[in-house]
């Protein structure tokens, strides 16, 4: 017969009781009020930050909106005067040309006609323009007021075409009668004339000076 195995050393180490097995980590209770005002704090100092942050934002866009307007102020107002000279000094041309043409004289380039003066082309700018636009701040004007503003410089462009055209014909070598040379010298100055009507419209619609 053989005989049964004979009991472990420390039976009572060996078969310990579950109750007396301690988990590695404790459940505490969670307590759903105090969850719920830790989110809400949190939430509420994210908003504030963002609210925070966007006045700031404002405000920045605003200066830069307000310096904009004043360089566009300055560049219009130069621009203007320019235009009003150029329409001046071409309407002055074409009235001494036709009183020193004499009533027999040849087809002649304009150049080589009596009383020619030159083109003298105005110097528009437009760089607080496009600085305006670079910078976003053209983008954060009222539409009313940006769209005026693009609408004066837009002419700009369209009357800048016109003069290259138009003075091409008046610096042509081909003889012409004079009467060609004073019309498109005053087609010229009706443009300057027009463009300044379009500077002073929006030196008028922009924001006084602060």
């Amino acid at each position: 017969m053989t005989r049964p195995a004979p009991p472990p050393a420390n039976e009572d180490a060996a078969a310990t009781p579950a109750s007396r097995r301690r988990p590695w980590f404790r459940r505490e209770p969670i307590d759903l009020g105090e969850v719920l005002v830790e989110t809400i704090a949190v939430l509420l100092g994210v908003l504030i930050a963002l609210a925070i942050d966007r006045r700031h934002e404002q405000a920045t866009e605003q200066r830069n909106v307000a310096s904009a307007v004043e360089s566009i102020r300055a560049e219009i107002g130069r621009n203007r005067d320019a235009a009003l000279a150029h329409r001046d000094h071409l309407e002055a041309m074409a009235g001494r040309m036709e009183e020193m043409h004499p009533a027999d004289a040849r087809p002649a380039p304009c150049m080589g006609q009596p009383g020619w003066a030159g083109v003298q082309l105005p110097m528009l700018m437009d760089t607080a323009y496009e600085v305006a636009v670079a910078t976003g701040a053209l983008a954060n004007m009222p539409y009313e007021l940006a769209s005026n503003v693009g609408a004066a410089y837009g002419a700009q462009r369209y009357i800048q075409g016109m003069y290259d055209t138009a003075g091409k014909m008046l610096l042509a070598e081909r003889p012409v009668d004079v009467r060609m040379c004073t019309n498109v010298a005053r087609e010229m100055a009706a443009g300057s004339d027009g463009l300044a009507g379009r500077y002073q419209a929006l030196l008028d619609a922009l924001p006084p000076s602060r």
